[in-house]
């Protein structure tokens, strides 16, 4: 260990020459020349290790030392040689200049611990000197108000230390140049324990570092001996054990970490092995936001491995299959095509409402034929959403369903607004085509008695012929104008004047 440095069986694996920030000078000021972590050392001890290199230990002082704190823990794998621990060959040992000091006596010690304090008449501080002691003169020194808020500035910079991050840095610096496999392995074990506690508490941002440092040793360009790649890999699936995956349950139900934003990015350095681990997961977590942020890793995951989402849409718990259709359908692979056609019946609305929605994304000819059989769907905002979406794409294939509802007697007690879209669609769908169906709404007898259900169809029928606004379609708007009702005469001169201001 030396002054600004941390090495490693000769090799330096930490440098940092800044003394407010620099692990090894707060280290090397505090006396420590050497430091050693022995075989049995577990999760407890290492975080106590930490604390006490952070300054955090419970009970600690503001004057105690590391050296100190080190000592009260009674560390059992934790070895550490002191300055005094030398016996005469602290000489050799690097020093650190502005910590230079000539030692007292214990006899000048004592004389000047019982010295009085006094103040001159001037007002500054002097001391008592005994007798054979030669005290320099002492002086009030005041700070500027820029170095002032200097000070406070290190200070915060220090209390704002990354201890995990310094931690992690020296111990991947240690396995990039180890390549005993026993050693290699410690390191290793020690970097998963810790994994292992991050993921526990939440604090995803640092959990996240760890594994991207064991992807980039899993590389083939890293050339490691084959007993160390196989180190790596047996690392990589115990990341991303299902029991250390379905840990996360609890931090994730109560989406109290700071560092949130993390989660996707980490979850998705679990690569497509961990799919079915975290698709358990995402059932037993009950909060949005994670689920959210789940779903969107799964998104990812499952382009390399599509086969692992489709097996599970077999699930009995509807909660579940719907998050997975979602998933499936961002993914909008044509694959899933055929198994969607499963759940256009499915007794759950939200299901049947994420089949549509997903198909809906999908430019597949076959995703668009199964929109057609939303169009009698049991919830009226599923019916609008397919005939919407019919309509948008112009699916040829729907223009016979539209026109059958439109023929049932069932359709005239349709709310308007269903209405309104079923008539559009199927202008959009089938332009000059459905012209004499829609002039049909125009020619119908009228009674004295008002029928209002038939009113709202035969206006829907004058704005759908406005819509295809073709010769044939603007003759059916002539013929309307001259109907007996008063309603539809209206809204056939209404459509005839658009018609014609459009083409001026």
């Amino acid at each position: 260990m030396k002054q600004f440095e941390l090495l490693c069986s000769g090799q330096p694996v930490y440098e940092n020459i800044n003394r407010m920030e620099s692990v090894a000078f707060k280290l090397f000021i505090d006396g420590l020349r050497e430091l050693s972590f022995h075989p049995g050392i577990d999760k407890e001890e290492l975080i106590t290790f930490l604390e006490v290199l952070g300054k955090e230990g419970e009970g600690a002082g503001v004057d105690d030392d590391i050296v100190t704190l080190l000592w009260e823990k009674h560390f059992s794998h934790v070895q550490y040689l002191i300055v005094s621990d030398l016996h005469g060959e602290s000489r050799k040992v690097e020093e650190c200049p502005e910590m230079k000091t000539i030692a007292p006596s214990p006899q000048q010690l004592q004389e000047v611990y019982s010295q009085t304090v006094g103040v001159s008449s001037a007002g500054d501080l002097a001391l008592a000197a005994p007798k054979g002691i030669e005290l320099p003169s002492l002086n009030i020194f005041k700070l500027t108000e820029e170095e002032i808020l200097k000070i406070k500035a290190e200070v915060r910079g220090e209390e704002d230390l990354d201890v995990v991050g310094e931690l992690e840095g020296i111990l991947f610096d240690i396995l990039r140049i180890e390549r005993e496999p026993a050693l290699f392995s410690e390191i290793l074990g020690i970097i998963d324990n810790i994994l292992e506690d991050l993921m526990r508490k939440g604090d995803f941002y640092h959990s996240r570092k760890i594994l991207e440092f064991i992807w980039e040793m899993s590389d083939p360009s890293k050339n490691l001996p084959a007993p160390l790649s196989a180190l790596i890999q047996d690392a990589l699936f115990q990341a991303g054990s299902a029991k250390r995956i379905l840990g996360l349950q609890p931090v994730l139900n109560a989406e109290l970490s700071e560092q949130f934003e993390d989660l996707f990015s980490f979850m998705v350095l679990f690569g497509k092995n961990a799919i079915p681990s975290i698709i358990e997961l995402l059932a037993s977590v009950d909060k949005m936001r994670s689920r959210r942020v789940l779903c969107d890793a799964l998104v990812e995951l499952g382009k390399m491995d599509i086969e692992a989402l489709i097996s599970k849409l077999e699930d009995n718990r509807w909660f579940l299959v719907r998050n997975l259709i979602y998933i499936l359908g961002k993914i909008g692979d044509a694959r899933v095509i055929e198994r969607f056609a499963l759940f256009i019946r499915h007794k759950e609305l939200k299901v049947r409402k994420e089949v549509l929605h997903a198909l809906d994304t999908m430019e597949d000819p076959r995703a668009c034929q199964l929109l057609v059989h939303f169009v009698p769907d049991p919830d009226v905002s599923n019916r609008i959403f397919a005939i919407k979406s019919l309509s948008k794409k112009r699916v040829k294939e729907g223009l016979n369903a539209l026109l059958n509802v439109l023929s049932s007697k069932e359709f005239q007690t349709k709310e308007l607004y269903e209405k309104k879209e079923t008539f559009d669609a199927i202008a959009k769908i089938g332009g000059d085509e459905v012209v004499p169906e829609m002039g049909r709404f125009l020619r119908k007898r009228w009674s004295f008695f008002k029928n209002l259900h038939m009113e709202e169809m035969g206006l829907c029928a004058a704005v759908a012929l406005q819509r295809i606004g073709s010769p044939s379609a603007i003759e059916a708007l002539r013929e309307g104008s001259r109907s007996r009702n008063k309603t539809i005469r209206g809204a056939c001169n209404k459509a005839l004047d658009v018609l014609v201001t459009e083409r001026h």
